[in-house]
């Protein structure tokens, strides 16, 4: 619909009043074959979230390697481009707006990247799905405080928790118990189960359950894979277990759940 007079000064008001940022655009990049990240200058503020592949872009003149899981925020106003072509698959989601006040960091490796990716996945569904503006500028504002939530406990949470919550994490594609967890760290269960409830307010077996889930529920949105080959790469050697506790935990079936937000734009060069 074609904006009234005044709507747009409204709008922006409104968000300035309220310190929200305003959504531009955004997309889902996959590269084919060898690329290079364009030479670019944008007047909005973007985010770069890999989901896959490894590559590196030099921004006023200081070099960044991404993997999967980082994060990078590109200055609005600098030049930014691509180091040295890739010939290995690389995908990214990538978030241009607006904003009052822009991020404080540069590259950082998010600790859990499931709910970045669903809310980028959101993100991506309900504007492709013509939701107005007031929708994205909400959306967008939970990816950013979910990013800013992260970065801050990756900075300041106790190391111990964090250890034990990364090694969980790394290890969540194989069957894991409480009793493993706590072992490997030299901890009772009890003892283990207290550390983690007073840093991320869940116990052992809630922490793990939520590693496990998240595993499974990435696997879902990023890849293309069978349900039995997800099944196989998060631990579960009993197919109808995996289904089992996926409905106990989620509340929907794995295809249900893949097929939640299906309306997303991308690219590819």
């Amino acid at each position: 619909s074609t904006p009234q007079p005044g709507e747009k000064e409204q709008k922006s008001d409104m968000n300035e009043k309220n310190h929200y940022p305003e959504y531009v655009y955004a997309g889902y990049f996959t590269s084919r074959g060898e690329w290079i990240h364009p030479v670019s200058c944008n007047d909005t503020g973007q985010l770069i979230i890999v989901t896959a592949g490894e590559f590196e872009i030099e921004e006023d003149g200081t070099t960044y390697t991404l993997e999967p899981g980082s994060v990078m925020f590109l200055d609005p106003g600098k030049t930014h481009g691509g180091v040295r072509p890739t010939g290995e698959r690389v995908s990214f989601y990538w978030i241009h707006w607006r904003s009052k006040e822009y991020l404080t960091y540069k590259v950082f490796m998010l600790r859990d990247r499931y709910p970045v990716l669903l809310a980028c996945r959101q993100l991506l569904h309900y504007t492709g799905r013509g939701f107005g503006s007031d929708v994205a500028d909400a959306l967008l504002t939970v990816l950013l405080a979910e990013i800013g939530s992260q970065y801050s406990e990756s900075a300041d949470e106790d190391a111990s928790a964090a250890k034990i919550c990364e090694w969980i994490r790394i290890n969540s594609d194989r069957p894991l118990t409480a009793a493993d967890v706590s072992e490997r760290f030299g901890y009772s269960v009890d003892y283990t189960s207290r550390l983690l409830r007073a840093t991320t307010g869940m116990g052992l077996k809630a922490v793990i359950s939520e590693y496990k889930m998240n595993l499974i529920k990435q696997l879902l949105l990023e890849s293309e894979r069978s349900l039995q080959e997800i099944a196989a790469k998060s631990g579960f050697s009993d197919y109808k277990l995996f289904l089992k506790y996926f409905r106990y935990h989620e509340g929907v079936t794995p295809s249900e759940f893949r097929s939640a937000y299906y309306k997303i734009h991308t690219n590819n060069h």
